[in-house]
């Protein structure tokens, strides 16, 4: 039979809906730290059986998004259950190895999308857009991520990156000085310019360190 050349996705199972849905209420915040979270709450709105919805919040679990007591209770992960510094500077490291994967791969192209991204960051930032300097900052790096087509690495900084997120989303306040990544981004274009892959590599690895130390501060 023949068959057409444009392949339509997948639809997502409950299970990846239901994981989905609760990692992103748990990232903006809408799932506070030290929540109670019911299985039958969640079966009830997703209309589904309770088994989706454990394996769901099983793999929320693997990720220390959730804390599960067997037998007792369910509850959302406080921030402090994981090293937020640690997480930084993994992905530091990261983001430092997919830039080196990508190297060869980045064009001209690439460098304009890069510049275009920075631009729309800090357009936001001016106007005081956080929720869009946050995407338009996750975009930037992706880039990258994308162009090392690694599949490990690319699940690895996702699962640390719903850290980074959620802990942003919860102190923000902290981190009204963003504009520096601004700036820093800036230098990892000028070094792929240049073809420097290490001076890229460290601004890349500057760049996430910097954003820990504001938080900690």
């Amino acid at each position: 039979m023949p068959i057409p050349n444009k392949k339509v996705a997948a639809p997502k199972s409950a299970k990846i809906r239901i994981y989905e849905a609760l990692r992103d209420w748990i990232i903006d915040g809408t799932l506070k730290p030290g929540e109670k979270i019911l299985d039958s709450e969640i079966s009830n709105y997703f209309s589904v059986s309770r088994t989706p919805v454990r394996e769901a919040m099983q793999l929320l679990a693997d990720q220390k998004l959730i804390e599960i007591f067997p037998g007792r209770e369910s509850r959302i992960s406080e921030i402090g259950i994981v090293n937020v510094r640690q997480i930084y500077e993994m992905l530091a490291d990261l983001h430092s190895l997919a830039l080196k994967f990508a190297f060869p791969k980045i064009t001209e192209e690439t460098i304009t999308r890069l510049k275009e991204l920075n631009k729309k960051c800090a357009d936001a930032l001016s106007r005081g857009d956080h929720t869009d300097s946050r995407k338009y900052d996750d975009a930037f790096h992706d880039v990258i991520i994308q162009l090392a087509d690694n599949d490990f690495l690319t699940d690895f900084t996702r699962t640390l990156q719903c850290h980074v997120a959620r802990t942003e989303n919860l102190y923000y306040d902290k981190l009204a000085d963003k504009k520096d990544s601004i700036d820093e981004h800036q230098r990892i274009i000028e070094a792929l310019e240049h073809k420097d892959l290490p001076a890229a590599r460290q601004s890349m690895h500057d760049n996430w360190i910097h954003t820990v130390d504001l938080l900690e501060n």
